[in-house]
C-alpha cells in the first residue's frame, strides 16, 4: 500500500433514506481524515431531505432530527474540498456511498479509493460467514456498527487497520 504513504485518507459512511440515488436522498454524512495514522479532522452533517424519511427504525434519523439541517447541495464544495485529493475508505463504498456521492456531489469523485468490503473479501476469504460490517467487528473485536455514520466510521477504521495488520 505504498501509493498511501502521502496521501491523507477519508474514512466515510452516509446514511440515507432508501438504496438507490435516483429514489432516495442523503441525510448523514461523516467523514474522518486521517493523516500517517493519526486524526487530524472530521466533518460532519445531518441534511434535510426533500422528501419524508421513512426509514428511521434503520438509522434513527427522523424529520425532526433533520429539520433545521441544510441541504446536500448546499454543502457540496465543503464536501469536495474536504476530500481534496484524499484516499477514501469505506465500507461496501463502491456499490453504495460512491454510488450516491456521485449522484448528488456537481462533480464526480475521482479519488482513489479502498472499499473495506473488497478488502476483507481477499484478505479473509472464507474465515468469516460473510462480509458484512458488524460480522467483521465481532470478528476482530472493536464496536460494532450502529448504523449511526460516525460509529459505523470508527468501525471501519478499525477493521481496515487490522486487515492491513493481516497483510
Amino acid at each position: 500500500m505504498s501509493i498511501l504513504k502521502n496521501k491523507n485518507l477519508c474514512i466515510l459512511d452516509i446514511e440515507t433514506t432508501g438504496f438507490e440515488p435516483e429514489d432516495s436522498e442523503i441525510i448523514e454524512l461523516f467523514i474522518l481524515k486521517v493523516s500517517n495514522s493519526e486524526v487530524i479532522d472530521e466533518f460532519y452533517s445531518l441534511f434535510k431531505p426533500k422528501d419524508k424519511i421513512n426509514n428511521s427504525e434503520i438509522h434513527g434519523i427522523t424529520d425532526l432530527k433533520v429539520k433545521n439541517a441544510p441541504y446536500f447541495k448546499d454543502k457540496n464544495d465543503e464536501i469536495v474540498d474536504f476530500l481534496g485529493d484524499s484516499v477514501i475508505i469505506g465500507h461496501n463504498l463502491e456499490n453504495f456511498d460512491l454510488k450516491f456521492l456521485n449522484h448528488y456531489l456537481n462533480t464526480e469523485l475521482k479519488n482513489e479509493f479502498i472499499d473495506t468490503l473488497h478488502l476483507s473479501r481477499s484478505v479473509l476469504g472464507n474465515k468469516v460467514a460473510n462480509h458484512k460490517l458488524n460480522t467483521l467487528a465481532i470478528y476482530f473485536d472493536v464496536n460494532p456498527p450502529t448504523h449511526s455514520a460516525r460509529d459505523d466510521v470508527m468501525t471501519t477504521f478499525e477493521i481496515y487497520k487490522k486487515l492491513l495488520s493481516i497483510q
